[in-house]
């Protein structure tokens, strides 16, 4: 039972790359507040280089009189991986689409696959071959790379939430980060307990 388990953990983890392929991944949302958007636009209306101050004075303590309250959505954006990835490419950045796709999904997957497949194998040989090869294609599985370089973005919104004037940011993880995230942990324990278990052999 305990010679299996390792490819039981590959295969749940398997389970879980497919909603975190398609599952929403991350919304970024931009708000403005009512009451910010009227001063700006009593701004506008009365600049300070005008030489009509009563007109500006008179809009500002408009302004300031209204009890105005809540926020308005500007922006708001919520993409899953492959969605990211169709957006990517359909809009002239192929290049950039294709390698998130290689080096964040198929290539971890197909390392994944070459240890499962050396996990059978008879042939000593063969299986130092295959681990080889996935030995080489550690270096470009990125896909833990992919899942903090979204953990970056999440703080530096959630950061710079009040950082652009009256624009509010914020960030909030969808359900396909945390497929995605649970893909990429049991993969690489699935990966070490295969390796570790041949090389015992």
């Amino acid at each position: 039972m305990t010679k299996y388990l390792p490819l039981f953990i590959f295969l749940l983890s398997i389970s879980f790359l497919i909603p975190g392929l398609t599952q929403p991944l991350m919304s970024i949302e931009a708000t403005v507040e009512k009451r910010d958007m009227l001063i700006l636009a009593a701004d506008s209306l009365a600049a300070p280089e005008q030489s009509n101050q009563f007109m500006q004075t008179l809009v500002q303590s408009l302004v300031s009189q209204l009890n105005v309250q809540g926020q308005v959505l500007v922006f708001q954006s919520t993409r899953s991986l492959l969605g990211t990835m169709r957006e990517l490419i359909s809009h002239g950045h192929a290049v950039v689409g294709l390698l998130i796709g290689l080096f964040g999904v198929v290539i971890p997957l197909f390392k994944i696959v070459l240890v499962s497949v050396s996990f059978f194998l008879k042939s000593r040989k063969l299986q130092l071959k295959l681990l080889n090869i996935s030995s080489l294609l550690s270096k470009w599985s990125m896909s833990d790379v992919f899942m903090m370089a979204l953990m970056v973005t999440f703080l530096a919104i959630n950061a710079n939430e009040h950082a652009i004037n009256t624009v509010n940011m914020s960030a909030t993880f969808g359900m396909g980060f945390y497929f995605f995230a649970a893909y990429c942990l049991l993969a690489i324990v699935a990966s070490q307990l295969m390796e570790r278990q041949i090389k015992k052999e």
